[in-house]
This record gives C-alpha cells, structure tokens and sequence, in this order.
C-alpha cells in the first residue's frame, strides 16, 4: 500500500498516527510525510532559518524510527492564518506524485488554527488530485480509497477506527523524543502516550494503547 500522512507541523503526524505508521512499515507499506509548515515558531531563542533547520532534523531522526520512505517540505511560512491557492496547489501536485491509497490528516475540529487550515486545503487539494482540473500540475490521482482523520491535541468527539497500537508505543514515544526543541517546553511524550493509553483503555482491561480515526467521505 501507498500510504500519505499530511502533517501541519514536524511531531503532528506522530501524535496522531505514530503508532499507525509503526503498524504499516511491519505490513510494508510505503510511507510518505507532507509537512506544511516550516515551523520556525515552535523554537524561541533562535532566528527563523535556524529554527527550521532544527525542526527539520528532528523530523529526519523521527522518520528513520518510524519507517518513513520520503519527506516532503512545503515550507508555508508559519503563523499566516489563512489559506492560498499557493497551498493548495503545492498539494495538489505532491499528491498526483505520491499517487497514495490511503491518506491521514488531521480532523477539522483542531484547536490549533493551523491544524484546521491544513484539513480545508487537504480536503480540497485532495478533490481537485482526483479529478481533471488542473492538468499542469500532474496526471489525476485515482488510486485514493480511503482518507482517515487523526487526532492531535483535540480529541474526536466521534472516531470509525480504533487501531490498537501497543506493540508499537515504545517506538512511538522513541520518535517523539527525537523532537527536543519541542520536549523542552512540555512532556510531548507522555502526553501523546496518555491520549492513546485513553483510547486503549476501552479496548481492554489490560494496559493497552491505541489511536483513533474518523473516516472521511471522498
């Protein structure tokens, strides 16, 4: 399987789906992250440009835990609350290359203006990768079957998919901790792992860990 993750900010996929993407590498399934941001605002202290050096480092030392096969950056400039066609069309073209199956990205009910921004553009670059619009920026995708809604900061009030990731939460929290700039400010690890020891905990009466996703009409 082809599968996309579209994250807002280095360390959003892994809250999310961390787990999940640990559960499609041992199925082997080919995974790719689109990162929007460049998250230089996550870093206080440094200039714009050495930020975003940082978060991107920490986003290569994740990956390599994780399985991820390719990285892409699109380097929107952080802290602009609204959306371009810019933005849209950077997708558009990146999913025509990726050609996925299935795709992640956040739900629209993120607290975090930005993690709703990236769910409208997604949703529509998603729609126009799929149809014939917009022939300059690829051949249409028709190979997405499913989209899946992940949870960062903002619980789902309603979620489809439960995905019990105990195997994998060791290695989940082992990539979030490659994140330091982030782990200096809060406990970016054991707040991720309680959200899914949450989740898991109705799933079973024994320690277990899992995510949760809302599907997506497409």
């Amino acid at each position: 399987m082809n599968i996309l993750i579209i994250s807002p900010h280095v360390d959003d996929e892994i809250v999310g789906c961390g787990g999940t993407i640990l559960k499609h590498r041992a199925a082997k399934d080919k995974i790719s992250v689109l990162y929007i941001y460049k998250c230089w605002s996550g870093v206080v202290n440094k200039n714009k440009n050495d930020a975003e050096k940082i978060r991107k480092k920490e986003a290569l030392k994740s990956a390599k835990i994780l399985g991820i096969s390719k990285q892409v950056f699109l380097r929107q400039d952080d802290r602009k609350f609204y959306l371009t066609n810019n933005i849209i069309e950077l997708l558009i073209k990146a999913i025509r290359k990726i050609d996925p199956e299935i795709v992640y990205m956040p739900h629209p009910g993120e607290s975090d203006r930005e993690h709703r921004l990236t769910f409208e553009a997604a949703k529509e670059a998603i729609w126009l990768s799929n149809s014939s619009y917009l022939q300059h920026l690829g051949k249409n995708s028709s190979d997405i079957k499913k989209v899946f809604l992940y949870e960062v900061w903002s619980p789902l009030k309603n979620y489809d998919i439960k995905n019990d990731i105990t195997k994998y939460i060791k290695d989940k929290i082992l990539a979030i901790k490659q994140q330091k700039s982030q782990m200096k400010y809060f406990n970016l690890a054991d707040a991720s792992a309680g959200l899914n020891l949450y989740r898991g905990s109705l799933l079973s009466t024994k320690k277990t860990y899992a995510e949760v996703f809302k599907e997506m009409r497409i």
